[in-house]
């Protein structure tokens, strides 16, 4: 592999400084600036962020909405059989392991720390819009369908749309491993010029601000369960502490190889989150749970349409820009990195099989994980008097899971567990990142399999840029502030992606050019016709 061979080269040597520099340059001047100017970064990255929401929360909504449907199209149209490598391509791990990866890679630091909050934080403040009273059953209904609009099929959706454009190019069409790559049936060649070079920047620098303020995020939760666990004071001391030794596990996982650190990180991962999804289900309230979720689910899903596209253009409460589109534009703003991470996962599998795997499937575990989790708590705040929502006033967002498990039972175990979750979910989402972002800054990086690995050297790099960037940041205080401007980039990167679905459109409707193992007849991937013809010509023979 072509990473493994570059291993002992010097940096400099391998990698693209027409992507480095200005994504690296970008990321250390906004840094500064909420290093040394935090007031005024925050002033202006809310003035630029404001900006976008009032001008451009029309265009946002629907690109987003369209990205479900895009998704829904690729995989289950005619052209959803199409395998991944060609007809003969084996794929290279389970699909309980790919759906491992693909879960605790993706948002998995975020369902943990807002599982509790944001379902809680809605029935006690539901959108002035709604005009409803606090922990009413409207109140609470809309709670869990809101937070099912941000958690469910659209951040999957936004995923996915940028994996499927890229990963049947990368597989079938042999381009190289990158953003950009995605863009190649609408430019040509010139896709790796500077037009390729600014978009894997712009990507890089996003990716980078957002995972900055993410790990920030994980980073105070990891320090608030040490806290109550065993008394280890959330300070800038702990959090040196804690980014510096997850640094290093997620580097060295990283460098490791995708079939070895990532894969048994992950897989311990889900099997946590399983239990202690199954867990609080029984010790809470099985059936008003179940009722509740399902209840919720089907209101979220018989107004999936009005909701996704409601702007609030009468009442102007600014409630719908600073939710719906505020977590759209996040997700977008991760969308290219962690697009381009989940095409590793998919090397012998079909368009179809990576819609379900990234898509379908995770949508279904997020019914039940914000189901359990936040109508858990509504229902004990609601029904058993318990003091979660003022848990969280009085100490902050990064208390909600442990402010769950505090009213339940067992939970001087529970607890410690949870914390553990919220320690493998800071690191899958960094290695993976640290791999896709290591291979995107290459002069030239292909991955034919999904198992090439970029030089330990550029990994260990980013690896690091991202402790330092989320470590400066909290100790400042700018975390928000970078995450408000990277938020800032979502726009372009949404433009971005719909233009790499025109680009994956016009790739299948020119399958002759772009498909080195079909040259346009999808009979190739017809398995049944496939054996068919293989008997025939045994007969034959």
């Amino acid at each position: 592999m072509k990473g493994k061979k570059e291993n002992n080269k010097k940096f400099f040597d391998i990698v693209n400084k027409w992507v480095l520099f200005p994504s690296g340059g970008a990321l250390i001047f906004f840094v500064l600036l909420g290093v040394f100017i935090p007031e005024t970064f925050a002033a202006g990255a809310d003035h630029a962020l404001g900006f976008v929401l009032k001008y451009f929360t029309w265009f946002i909504t629907p690109a987003c909405f369209g990205m479900v449907i895009f998704c829904l199209w690729a995989g289950f149209s005619k052209y959803g059989s199409i395998k991944l490598g060609g007809a003969d391509a084996e794929p290279t791990m389970s699909k309980p392991v790919w759906f491992a990866i693909a879960l605790t890679s993706g948002i998995a630091v975020g369902i943990n720390y807002y599982g509790v909050y944001e379902p809680l934080s809605f029935a006690y403040n539901p959108p002035e819009f709604l005009g409803v009273a606090v922990m009413s059953e409207s109140a609470i209904l809309n709670a869990l369908k809101y937070t099912f609009l941000h958690w469910c099929f659209h951040p999957y959706a936004i995923y996915t749309s940028v994996g499927i454009c890229l990963v049947f190019l990368i597989y079938n069409a042999k381009k190289d491993y990158r953003v950009c790559t995605a863009l190649y049936p609408l430019l040509g060649d010139k896709t790796y010029g500077p037009i390729g070079n600014f978009i894997d920047s712009l990507s890089i620098f996003a990716i980078i601000a957002g995972i900055g303020t993410s790990l920030g995020f994980a980073t105070l939760q990891i320090a608030r369960g040490l806290d109550i666990i065993v008394g280890f004071e959330s300070n800038a001391f702990s959090w040196l502490v804690i980014i510096g030794l997850t640094t290093i596990v997620y580097t060295i996982s990283s460098i490791s190889g995708l079939h070895k650190g990532i894969t048994y990180i992950s897989n311990l991962n889900t099997v946590l989150y399983f239990f202690v999804l199954v867990f609080s289900f029984v010790v809470i309230d099985p059936i008003g749970v179940v009722e509740l979720t399902i209840t919720s689910i089907g209101q979220y899903l018989n107004q999936f349409l009005d909701m996704s596209l409601y702007l609030d253009p009468i009442m102007r409460t600014g409630w719908v820009g600073a939710n719906n589109v505020f977590f759209n534009t996040w997700w977008i703003v991760f969308a290219p990195l962690i697009g381009l991470f989940l095409v590793k996962l998919a090397y012998g599998r079909t368009i179809r099989e990576f819609v379900t795997v990234n898509l379908i499937a995770p949508v279904i575990f997020s019914f039940g994980w914000f189901g359990i989790f936040g109508g858990g708590a509504i229902i004990l705040e609601k029904f058993h008097g318990t003091q979660i929502g003022k848990a969280i006033s009085e100490i902050g967002s990064d208390m909600s899971l442990y402010a769950f498990f505090n009213e339940l039972p067992i939970s001087k175990l529970m607890n410690p567990i949870a914390l553990l979750i919220v320690i493998l979910s800071f690191i899958t989402l960094a290695e993976s990142m640290t791999m896709s972002i290591a291979a995107m800054t290459l002069k030239e990086f292909k991955d034919e399999t999904g198992e090439a690995s970029p030089p330990r050297i550029v990994s260990v790099f980013w690896g690091v840029v991202m402790a330092l960037v989320a470590y400066v940041l909290l100790i400042t205080g700018g975390t928000a502030a970078l995450q408000t401007s990277s938020i800032v980039c979502g726009l372009p990167l949404c433009v971005l992606i719909v233009f790499m679905m025109v680009s994956h459109y016009k790739a299948m409707k020119s399958l002759y050019k772009f498909d080195i193992y079909s040259r346009g007849d999808l009979k190739v991937y017809d398995t049944e016709e496939k054996s068919r013809l293989e008997g025939v010509s045994l007969k034959d023979s």
